[in-house]
């Protein structure tokens, strides 16, 4: 909860301290796609939708509000003690709320931009048989959007979840990560002054 007050607190400061913050567009948006889970065995693919805002900052920079939930498809486990019995677990899910900076063509203008993307959120990881897990998580990522017009465009994102935890119950005691890669199309309205 601490977390999550103080990435509102920093998202308004940044906001109402830019005195550029004024002069451009903003966006709402939502998204969806394949979440892919990296070197997780007791997981497969699964789905990812979200929502998301922008606020840009200047012509190359801008902060994104957004909520992300990704759920893993059931994995498959051999248990050794049950004579190599195959089972099904199930994968898990997340919901994150965070805030990521965008950095290049952030306009949202009619025509094509692309941009990189570095995010920070709180991440909440529940998966049956464990307790919930909520950690401070990373996002990093890729972007391309094209402008339809000057309110309605369409992006295609790359990016990845970098979730730390400590897992007694697969890991040993070891603290590690959960990575996950989510590959997702969006569309998104703009709100302000066109171009034309």
């Amino acid at each position: 909860m601490k977390f999550r007050s103080a990435l509102l607190i920093l998202l308004l400061s940044v906001v109402m301290i830019s005195p550029m913050a004024q002069a451009f567009r903003f966006s709402v948006g939502g998204f969806g796609g394949l979440n892919l889970p990296v070197a997780q065995e007791d997981t497969k693919s699964g789905t990812v939708l979200g929502l998301k805002a922008r606020i840009p900052l200047t012509t190359f920079l801008a902060v994104e509000p957004n909520y992300t939930y990704l759920k893993n498809g059931d994995g498959e486990v051999k248990v050794e003690t049950l004579g190599d019995i195959t089972m099904t677990r199930e994968g898990g899910k997340y919901s994150t709320f965070g805030v990521d900076l965008v950095i290049g063509g952030v306009s949202g203008y009619k025509g094509f931009n692309a941009y990189g993307i570095l995010g920070v959120a709180s991440a909440k990881f529940a998966k049956k048989g464990l307790p919930d897990l909520t950690k401070g998580s990373l996002w990093l990522g890729v972007g391309f959007e094209f402008g339809i017009t000057d309110y309605l465009s369409v992006d295609f994102r790359g990016k990845g979840l970098i979730f730390p935890y400590k897992d007694d119950s697969y890991s040993k005691g070891d603290t590690g990560s959960r990575k996950n890669g989510a590959i997702t199309i969006g569309v998104n309205y703009y709100f302000g002054v066109s171009e034309e």
